[in-house]
């Protein structure tokens, strides 16, 4: 049965007045109710210009200087990632800088604005080589404070975070005698190279970061005062747990305790030693959680703004146990979800317009595969993305012959060779099968497919085709003109504490369109024709029961491979053993893409829902397959690391 267009139209009202209401209150919650100020800063580099947002208390006016923090976030991350720690610091009086890094968010220098040495650290006898953006992030741990025969190629280290540091240091409604720094993940190392670049510093917070060994800087003229590191259970990158397989134990190791503590045994987790008062003061906080939700974690944070309050000599008026920003999340992600539920309506509506009438027909009624053999495929397609996954992404990532001057986007260049090669696998298989294979025998036709319309079975409809290509833009259209809308109002975009949907900067909508085509190819091979057509189920009793099961089982096929990974890496390590990666591989192909699967899981499973929800409209698989394909190479042209 038909909806009305009444029920469309209140359906899509509904979805917009809920996105546009959680972030105003989202927003509310950010200036702590009017208390903080929050707004868009730009910084002039060396490299180019840095991206920043202020969080400035009401007590912060010239006469009556507050202390201030530069946050700097982590890999494929942005500075809305650091706004808990952010939001939480302002609540308590400390003016918040955020910024984006080099080569995240709205930076304009990309990553190799860092710089990088021809050496492997700390092995400087092994060199480098491959193409210059597996040289940058091969070289992280290279600090530009080092010693000269270590610190060779490094230009800013910091990332853009020294010169928000004299910005925030230069405000006269700051203490220039009270400042510190935190980061995390890839902002660790950019906080120990601010922290080195200005001795006046008064607190640096590592969340999640690598102790630097001795021997590779001098300590005579390089000082870190009172630094708090805040150490996962579960890191999945090794240089963060120093190598090891878990964290038991680090604290009675020598690069823990006497070269980081400074003490001359085993230390304790949780406790402090040294002393404010001097810059002596250290404390490793263990926070049972993973490397990426560190930035969002309660004890993390409490311990961070402690941290900072005595290393300042302030009294905060809140506890630490006072703390909203989980609640400024959570609105953030309801209303990025509202946002993306009311392209089904919006469809609807659209194609009651004559113009897109003929871009939906009903579902093509026939099953292709049933039983062992529908199990089969599916099983097959499982094994071949489990099978590839940490191999074809790690060479994509940093090694794969792909021009740097295009090709800018570095996750997303592992992502577009491993998404690639299924995308040409699968459709091999598909033309095998259906020209000269069971699919042949069984008469199977491109309406079977959702590929062409009943009345010709046979025939591509090119204008069908010209339709949804139109309708699949128009509804990424509206997602983009709502988020626009969002950040031009509220200052807040459609994410859930990582980066989903962001407002374009020219290079990155320059990007957008290089990684569209791979991108679009793969959901609609993959994501559309694999899935909805030779893989299709029947359809249910209701249209809800059709939904929920076309849904979850093109989660368990499509994200089938990524959920084997997630299996494969914590279980043992929930089991106190190690990532298993890491024990299964090796390190490299730990770190990146394995954390990232927290992110990547559930950005997949909302594009698949959204692809069987237009599927089940449109009766082919062209404006669901098409606007997910466009929605993924926006989530990764503007939010992934740009080199």
């Amino acid at each position: 049965m038909k909806t009305s267009i009444r029920t469309q139209l209140g359906a899509l009202l509904l979805f917009w007045t809920a996105s546009a209401g959680s972030l105003y209150l989202a927003s509310w919650i950010q200036s702590d109710s009017g208390t903080v100020e929050v707004s868009p800063v730009r910084i002039e580099a060396p490299a180019g210009t840095v991206t920043a947002k202020l969080y400035r208390p009401a007590s912060a006016r010239p006469g009556s200087p507050v202390p201030g923090v530069v946050l700097i976030h982590g890999y494929q991350n942005d500075k809305e990632t650091s706004s808990a720690f952010a939001l939480e610091l302002a609540r308590r009086g400390i003016a918040a800088l955020s910024i984006d890094a080099f080569g995240h968010g709205s930076a304009e220098p990309g990553m190799r604005a860092r710089g990088f040495t021809p050496y492997k650290y700390p092995n400087f006898e092994r060199r480098i080589s491959g193409p210059e953006r597996y040289k940058v992030m091969m070289n992280f741990s290279a600090l530009d404070f080092f010693l000269p025969k270590y610190s060779e190629g490094l230009a800013d280290t910091s990332m853009g975070g020294k010169a928000a540091y004299a910005w925030l240091r230069s405000r006269d409604f700051v203490d220039p005698a009270a400042l510190g720094v935190t980061g995390h993940s890839m902002g660790t190392w950019a906080s120990w190279s601010v922290a080195a670049d200005f001795p006046d510093h008064r607190a640096v917070v590592l969340q999640c970061g690598e102790i630097i060994p001795e021997g590779f800087y001098d300590p005579s003229a390089v000082r870190f005062n009172n630094v708090l590191l805040l150490q996962a259970v579960w890191d999945e990158f090794a240089f963060f747990r120093d190598y090891r397989n878990t964290v038991k134990g680090l604290e009675a190791t020598d690069l823990r305790y006497r070269v980081f503590m400074g003490q001359e045994g085993p230390v304790e987790w949780d406790r402090t030693y040294g002393s404010f008062a001097d810059g002596s003061a250290r404390r490793m906080e263990l926070l049972y959680t993973n490397h990426r939700l560190v930035t969002h974690n309660g004890k993390g944070i409490a311990a961070a703004v402690d941290w900072f309050a005595r290393s300042f000599d302030l009294e905060p008026a809140l506890p630490a146990s006072d703390r909203t920003y989980l609640r400024k999340e959570l609105l953030v992600g309801l209303a990025m979800l509202s946002a993306l539920a009311s392209l089904l309506p919006l469809l609807s509506i659209l194609l009651r317009i004559p113009l897109f009438a003929g871009a939906a027909q009903p579902l093509p009624s026939r099953v292709l595969l049933e039983g062992r053999a529908w199990r089969r495929a599916a099983a097959g397609t499982v094994l071949l993305g489990a099978a590839t996954f940490p191999f074809l992404t790690q060479l994509g990532h940093g090694l794969a012959p792909l021009p740097e001057s295009v090709f800018r986007m570095t996750v997303g260049n592992g992502f577009l060779v491993w998404l690639t090669f299924l995308m040409v696998v699968s459709l091999v298989l598909l033309v095998r099968w259906f020209r000269k294979g069971p699919g042949r025998a069984a008469g199977a036709t491109l309406h079977d497919l959702a590929l062409a319309p009943a009345e010709r079975p046979a025939a591509v409809p090119w204008p069908v085709v010209g339709k949804s290509v139109l309708l699949a833009f128009l509804l990424a259209g509206s997602l983009y003109a709502q988020t626009a809308l969002y950040d031009a109002l509220f200052g807040l975009e459609l994410r859930f504490i990582w980066p989903f949907f962001r407002v374009f900067t020219p290079e990155r909508f320059g990007q957008f369109w290089v990684y569209l085509p791979f991108y679009g190819a793969f959901f609609f091979v993959n994501g559309g024709v694999k899935l909805f057509g030779q893989l299709r189920l029947p359809e249910r009793a209701s249209p809800a029961a059709t939904q929920a099961a076309w849904w979850l089982t093109a989660c368990g096929v499509m994200l089938g491979s990524l959920l084997v990974w997630a299996f494969i890496e914590y279980v043992p390590f929930f089991l106190g053993i190690g990532p298993g990666a890491d024990l299964l591989l090796t390190p490299l192909f730990g770190g990146p893409f394995m954390s990232i699967l927290l992110l990547t899981i559930p950005q997949f499973a909302l594009m698949f829902f959204l692809a069987a929800a237009m599927f089940r409209r449109t009766g082919f698989v062209y404006v669901g397959s098409l606007t997910v394909g466009i929605l993924a190479a926006w989530m990764l042209s503007g939010g992934s690391a740009i080199f």
